[in-house]
């Protein structure tokens, strides 16, 4: 502990004889019995103003945490460390708080928020209270009067080994509670929130700082658990709505819901705000700065919306040459075992901006209910752009082309070692097209020590050659359907062209007015998925 760093933080008014006895008198309670909560007293660590300040305006890193009022030490209890005998007139005693009775307390805190009672002292005299391994201070803590029972509230700085002072003047029982703590690192503890219904962590800044800000060495920065939402932060100026920081092997922000969202988060400042912003700058592999889990039916594990920007970015610092992957978002899909069936990546390095990974042949491939392709800009037009469509088909096909020339009739096209590692030699297929002039091709012999092609003219050949990947078998394009189900919470074809609900009308899944068939629904099955989530809603037909 450093009591240097620290300023006495008691009640040092003396208080008159007279306010002592307008007081009214405080129960006293047998050792185990509920102790009361009391206001906690100002305090302010060391600082450029020192001294006592209002809770309103504590110094930089100064945190009061509170804990179930607790009694430390009662001097009417049987003789040990925190109990009797009766304190001895001008004679100091110390208590180990943080080491005592109350469990909770770290070691290492800057003060305590306290409670003390004079019992039944032999005269008219005083009690000061100090941080054991300072001097002690001319101040009084509290006044006494014989046969009377005194108590007030005080804030002691953490002495040796967090241990208190006490010096009475004249002999008395006494008493000591507390129902808090002041600290400005808290070891290798975090802030954690709970509460019994809404949110659990709720933060508004209207400036340019964050909702909530959360830094942890080992443990969690923000940590949120509620009902409806676990943390909650808007941000109207130029900040973070959440801001989470880990150093150690922790989640920057973790939020935890049982009905709405693990965290929430809102920005409406100008420029490249992040309604949720975490770093984490550990090296261990499975570190994240974003981590979001969904255990229900529906929901996502992390959902952003924007109006203009991204909904989620995910930024990974990870550079140079290493066999560790940086990755700036990760989905994963796990069965209802925990056994992971499906990875996807945004932002991967080695280049990839998509990746998929996966353990099936559905959820190990990249999918889209629309066209895949790509765009570019024109090359003389600024008003425009180029897109192209991918050529999709049921076969998960490699290819390879070039250009030959026919020589004596015949020639043979080598095969790249790359093809070779991916294709399947039972499966190539070559097209010839002859160029120059008219000739008859025909592909003699092909497979992985090459392809031999004859020709009638001694012509110029493109080629192309197809094959089947190796290592995936292609699926078989008609399986069961998993995608395209009514849901009695949300339109899923909300997000998709009209021609797929005229689909789902056209099989039976849909009624003519776009409402669930009924009858289809008991013949798959799909109403007892329904059952205790209600009743499925009608889907009208998109405009």
């Amino acid at each position: 502990m450093r009591p240097s760093r620290v300023v006495l933080g008691v009640l040092g008014c003396v208080l008159a004889a007279a306010a002592l006895l307008a007081q009214s008198e405080p129960p006293i309670l047998p050792n185990g019995s509920a102790v009361p909560n009391w206001t906690v007293p100002p305090y302010r660590g060391a600082s450029a103003s020192g001294g006592l300040s209002t809770m309103t305006d504590t110094s930089p890193g100064i945190a009061f945490v509170a804990m179930q009022p607790c009694r430390v030490f009662d001097t009417r209890n049987a003789n040990g460390p925190y109990g009797g005998p009766r304190l001895v007139a001008n004679t100091t005693r110390n208590f180990d708080v943080d080491s005592g009775p109350c469990t909770g307390i770290p070691t290492g805190v800057d003060a305590y928020s306290m409670n003390f009672g004079a019992i039944l002292p032999d005269g008219i005299g005083f009690v000061t209270i100090w941080p054991t391994g300072v001097a002690q201070p001319t101040v009084s803590s509290i006044n006494t009067i014989p046969g009377y029972v005194l108590a007030n509230a005080a804030v002691v700085p953490a002495g040796t080994n967090g241990s208190i002072s006490v010096f009475p003047n004249t002999g008395m029982h006494l008493y000591g509670d507390i129902n808090g703590y002041f600290s400005d690192a808290l070891g290798n503890n975090q802030f954690e929130v709970r509460s019994g219904g809404g949110t659990a962590v709720y933060g508004e800044n209207t400036g340019s700082g964050y909702g909530v800000w959360g830094n942890s060495a080992s443990g969690y920065g923000v940590v949120g658990g509620g009902g409806a939402g676990g943390v909650w932060a808007t941000t109207s100026g130029s900040g973070s709505g959440v801001y989470g920081q880990n150093t150690g092997s922790g989640f920057g922000v973790y939020g935890k819901s049982a009905s709405g969202f693990g965290v929430v988060a809102e920005t409406g400042g100008a420029g490249p705000n992040a309604a949720v912003y975490a770093t984490n700058t550990s090296t261990n592999n499975g570190a994240n700065g974003v981590y979001g889990q969904v255990t229900a039916n529906l929901g996502s594990g992390v959902l952003g919306f924007s109006k203009f920007g991204p909904g989620v970015t995910g930024v990974s610092g990870q550079t140079g040459s290493s066999s560790s992957a940086g990755v700036g978002v990760r989905g994963i899909l796990v069965d209802i075992n925990g056994v992971e069936t499906a990875k996807g990546y945004l932002g991967l390095s080695g280049g990839w901006g998509v990746y998929s990974d996966g353990n099936a042949h559905v959820s190990g491939t990249f999918t889209a209910t629309n066209n895949k392709g790509f765009v570019q800009p024109h090359p003389f037009d600024a008003s425009k752009e180029i897109r192209y469509i991918s050529l999709e088909g049921p076969h998960t096909e490699v290819y390879f082309r070039g250009t030959s020339q026919i020589s004596q009739g015949v020639t043979r096209i080598p095969i790249p070692q790359h093809f070779r590692f991916v294709a399947d030699a039972a499966t190539y297929s070559t097209l010839v097209t002859p160029v120059g002039a008219m000739a008859t091709v025909a592909v003699v012999s092909e497979g992985p020590e090459g392809i031999v092609v004859q020709a009638s003219r001694n012509v110029k050949i493109h080629y192309v050659v197809y094959a089947e990947r190796e290592a995936v078998r292609n699926p078989d394009p008609i399986i069961e359907n998993v995608h395209f189900r009514p849901d009695p919470e949300r339109d899923v074809l909300a997000h998709l062209p009209d021609t797929f609900r005229q689909l789902m009308i056209q099989n039976g899944t849909l009624n003519s007015d776009g409402t669930v068939n009924m009858e289809t629904a008991r013949r798959l099955g799909w109403d007892k998925e329904w059952e205790g989530r209600g009743k499925p809603v009608a889907q009208p037909p998109s405009d």
